[in-house]
């Protein structure tokens, strides 16, 4: 069982990556239905979510764009799924709004990002020093792709992080899996929302 932490609800923010509705539900839309394998995610999300607005922990959201020919998508090429694809996240859209069970409050933030990091082509950093945080809190999907990108930029930044296991998830369940009890815990801390929680109180 990992030590326990304490954090200072003030000095530390809560990034929540791509809960939107064309990845954390799904489909083409325009209407949109939370999969039965993404109810705990959600819950767990709606539980700390709820702990952050209630000790004043800022709330960091952030989705995707795409323009529809994809010009914009990645270039690279990778063996599986290089992250070009998938359902359109168009601008404007209620693909790329944030779902309905985790909405959004007007003192939230909202910043989108062009490739899987949080930090990569945002003003992450900049928002992070206004706000004096020395501790990101992440969450997210998928876990492999932008929370491991996002972990791995704050651990380049000295940024201290705490990914919260149980608001992470993936499309391919044993690669969460390694990810969350085998890469990132060499990298940042990993606890679960109730660890979290109680760290915040």
């Amino acid at each position: 069982m990992p030590d326990a932490i304490k954090l200072d609800p003030k000095t530390t923010a809560f990034i929540i990556i791509d809960m939107v509705n064309a990845i954390a539900k799904g489909g083409p839309g325009p209407d949109y239905t939370l999969p039965d394998n993404r109810k705990d995610i959600v819950a767990s999300f709606v539980k700390m979510i709820a702990h952050c607005r209630k000790v004043g922990t800022p709330l960091i959201y952030i989705t995707t764009h795409r323009r529809a020919d994809n010009a914009d998508g990645p270039k690279t090429v990778s063996d599986i799924g290089g992250g070009g694809g998938g359902n359109p996240m168009l601008p404007g859209t209620s693909a790329v709004d944030v779902i309905d069970e985790l909405a959004m409050q007007p003192e939230d933030f909202l910043l989108v990002k062009p490739r899987f990091s949080a930090y990569y082509g945002t003003n992450l950093d900049q928002v992070l020093r206004h706000l004096g945080t020395e501790t990101i809190l992440v969450g997210g999907i998928s876990t492999q792709r932008s929370v491991e990108g996002t972990a791995r930029d704050a651990k380049n930044r000295d940024t201290q992080c705490v990914v919260v296991s149980d608001c992470c998830t993936a499309g391919e369940v044993d690669v969460h899996e390694m990810t969350v009890n085998h890469v990132l815990p060499l990298l940042v801390r990993v606890r679960t929302t109730d660890e979290t929680i109680a760290a915040l109180s």
